[in-house]
């Protein structure tokens, strides 16, 4: 069930990603490890598959500017394409890049079944990073280059099971980083983000708004079940939550398999789990990007 009328007739799950990107599982309790290769015969359909759920990724937040503009918000601002602020291609690089990991850590949860479970991802939050907003319309109004800015706060991607009755009854607290080389520190402070004791998603307010302005059909079950779930601590105190840590590189190691390691939790997570980590190798990074964000220019 997804948001919106392409998504729920595409759907976040998808073939093509599947024979792109190819999962090596180690499981040690309750810890999974997984490295995800690609497939040299499957990227350009892959590569063509993620662009197109990236559109779809972000359609809530280029809606909700189309909406309060009252304007044609694909180029922002802008009648003519060739001086046009797009969002969100205009960006800086590094906000893109964390855009990526995002939306990478839902395509996961749902395509190669974290803890082996199915999860379902019914939005994601980019309409909440003001930040990225207020950046676009100064550089429409000041021009020049795309400049960095703070991350989007709060979660960086949810995911949920419900039962037969609707009620979520699991969530998937997703933490993702994302670089072009590789980042020991990142994902140090990726695990250290996922210690914190959330017994409930931080945005789930955020989330139901975006579902509260969806036409989609099955957005006020979602809804329900969302409000059902930010009352769980006093009234349902038996929602498990799980945790997925979604590291994507540009830069494979050397002597060593992984970057993560495999038999055990890294030494910055100090939660109890369950917790997955995933890390994406990507050969040219910068070409996903691209594809990604067509519109976007790469600067580092």
């Amino acid at each position: 069930m997804h948001l919106s009328g392409r998504m729920s007739a595409m759907g976040w799950i998808s073939g093509d990603l599947k024979s792109w990107l190819s999962p090596t599982r180690t499981t040690t309790g309750a810890y999974n490890h997984s490295r995800i290769d690609e497939s040299a015969a499957g990227r350009q359909a892959g590569l063509e598959a993620l662009r197109d759920l990236v559109v779809e990724a972000h359609a809530d937040a280029v809606a909700r500017l189309d909406a309060l503009a009252a304007i044609d918000l694909h180029p922002l601002g802008r009648s003519d394409a060739t001086d046009a602020i797009l969002y969100p291609d205009s960006l800086d690089t590094r906000t893109l890049q964390g855009y990526l990991g995002e939306i990478l850590a839902g395509l996961v949860a749902e395509n190669f079944e974290p803890h082996d479970r199915k999860w379902q991802v019914p939005a994601f939050l980019f309409r909440t990073h003001v930040a990225a907003f207020q950046a676009l319309e100064r550089r429409r109004q000041l021009g020049g280059p795309a400049k960095p800015i703070p991350g989007r706060g709060g979660d960086d991607c949810l995911a949920f099971i419900r039962d037969d009755e609707g009620r979520i009854i699991e969530w998937l607290m997703c933490e993702a980083k994302c670089t072009h080389g590789h980042s020991a520190t990142l994902i140090a402070e990726g695990h250290q983000q996922l210690s914190h004791e959330i017994r409930v998603p931080v945005d789930l307010l955020q989330l139901i708004e975006i579902l509260t302005a969806s036409d989609d059909p099955s957005a006020p079950e979602w809804v329900d079940a969302l409000r059902l779930l930010l009352q769980a601590p006093t009234t349902n105190p038996g929602v498990d939550r799980l945790d997925l840590f979604m590291y994507v590189c540009g830069r494979s190691p050397v002597s060593k398999p992984s970057w993560i390691p495999k038999d055990k939790p890294h030494d910055d997570y100090l939660a109890d789990g369950p917790l997955e980590a995933v890390e994406l190798h990507l050969k040219d990074f910068d070409a996903v990007i691209e594809v990604a964000y067509p519109e976007h220019e790469i600067v580092r």
